[in-house]
């Protein structure tokens, strides 16, 4: 008798950590669903997109110039990757920068900066371009405003202004 009950207390043992450790996983799973959605939808900005970007006047927001295209890339972690062609500065490198969420999912700061060059190639001063951008809800489209500046490498300001932007996301 001794035998049989000390065989049946190590089953139900074993049969109550088999169920604590599947319990424990469905959590677990549930927790990384949940996270995954939230990490998700934090991260709806990850993508490439094309870009049409009007300079405007930062006082009246009258559009001071032809518009132009690029193209920009939100990585996931908050980097960007961009390149445009701006007639304005048609001698630059590629862009580099940062975004992040400004809570919710619908609203995003950014913030790159590229070297405008001479046709000859050399450097002639940083350009940093900031943006607040709204991602439109249940859409691939995006819009966005902000502002420019170029300064030489001493931080002298050459140029500064404002721009408004529409951007698509590039889908398969």
């Amino acid at each position: 008798m001794k035998v049989n009950s000390t065989k049946l207390i190590r089953i139900t043992m074993a049969a109550v950590v088999f169920v604590m450790i599947a319990a424990g996983q469905s959590s677990l799973h549930a927790q990384n669903k949940e996270g995954s959605a939230s990490s998700q939808s934090a991260n709806r900005l990850v993508g490439a997109w094309e870009t049409t970007v009007t300079p405007r006047n930062c006082e009246t927001g009258e559009q001071l110039g032809p518009s132009f295209n690029g193209l920009i890339t939100f990585n996931e972690g908050g980097t960007i990757a961009e390149y445009a062609a701006n007639p304005a500065v048609p001698y630059r490198t590629p862009g580099h920068g940062i975004w992040a969420s400004n809570g919710g999912n619908s609203n995003y700061s950014m913030k790159f900066s590229f070297i405008a060059l001479t046709p000859s190639g050399a450097p002639v001063g940083r350009m940093r371009v900031t943006q607040v951008i709204e991602l439109a809800r249940f859409s691939d489209e995006q819009t966005s405003s902000g502002s420019f500046v170029l300064t030489n490498f001493s931080g002298v300001v050459l140029a500064a202004g404002c721009t408004t932007a529409t951007a698509a996301r590039l889908t398969l």
